[in-house]
């Protein structure tokens, strides 16, 4: 397992491991078989009316937007940790308090292997892991931009000011090609409370074909080591010190 570069006040607002999945014996009965497996862990059980607004990728490729609907909801009991369950769709999904990813990925295989017990899982379509960062830039200019994130748009001089009124960057490359993908969305976001001028960044990387047999522990750390070495390129040395305050 890599070591990893641990901060203090590190800006994930939210980490997201998904599994889209095929199976022929789904009845309304398997999402209450799954509480039972882990309710000790997820006592706090609902049902949601859909699925997250984010980055996806499907045949049509790369996609932000609405997620998935009639969502069963297994929260912890301090509403940190969430898993969510549908016919096809399986996420375990990490709010802050983060407390690193040994004991995050402890709890997406715990999670996988109740779900080995309640459904037969007859194809994995898709494998994803997410995280979401918000990070302030303190004030909306494309001078602040550029001291926050080495990934930025080319703006010829004189064509506008410096002040923003928003940016958003998409860009998907092959990181295992016809296999893998490593996607990021980059926004600027309106200022709202502890956030004077935030922004934030979304790093997704998905395996979309040839997952028979995949063994989803080893594939774990390589996803992380990939979002990992993405978020430590794409952010400043400049603006990682401000995390580790």
């Amino acid at each position: 397992m890599a070591v990893t570069k641990k901060y203090k006040n590190p800006p994930l607002t939210e980490a997201v491991f998904e599994i889209f999945f095929t199976c022929k014996d789904w009845s309304p009965i398997v999402p209450g078989i799954f509480y039972n497996e882990i309710k000790s862990d997820f006592p706090n059980i609902s049902q949601a009316s859909g699925g997250a607004f984010g980055i996806s990728f499907d045949a049509s490729g790369f996609q932000i937007g609405p997620g998935s609907n009639d969502l069963t909801q297994y929260k912890s009991p301090d509403n940190s940790t969430i898993i969510q369950l549908s016919n096809g769709l399986f996420t375990v999904n990490k709010l802050p308090r983060y407390e690193g990813w040994e004991n995050y990925r402890k709890v997406i295989l715990s999670a996988v292997t109740s779900l080995e017990k309640s459904v037969k899982i007859e194809r994995i379509n898709r494998i994803g892991l997410k995280t979401i960062n918000k990070i302030d830039l303190n004030k909306h200019t494309y001078e602040n931009f550029r001291k926050s994130y080495n990934v930025f748009p080319s703006i010829p001089q004189g064509v506008l000011s410096n002040d923003l009124s928003s940016i958003q960057l998409n860009i998907e490359t092959p990181a295992v090609p016809e296999t893998e993908i490593l996607a990021l969305s980059l926004v600027t976001l309106k200022k709202e409370p502890k956030y004077e001028a935030p922004s934030m960044l979304q790093l997704y990387y998905t395996r979309i074909k040839d997952n028979e047999g995949l063994e989803i522990k080893e594939w774990l750390e390589v996803a992380h080591s990939a979002l990992h070495k993405a978020f430590d390129t794409i952010i400043t040395e400049q603006k990682k010190k401000e995390f580790d305050v």
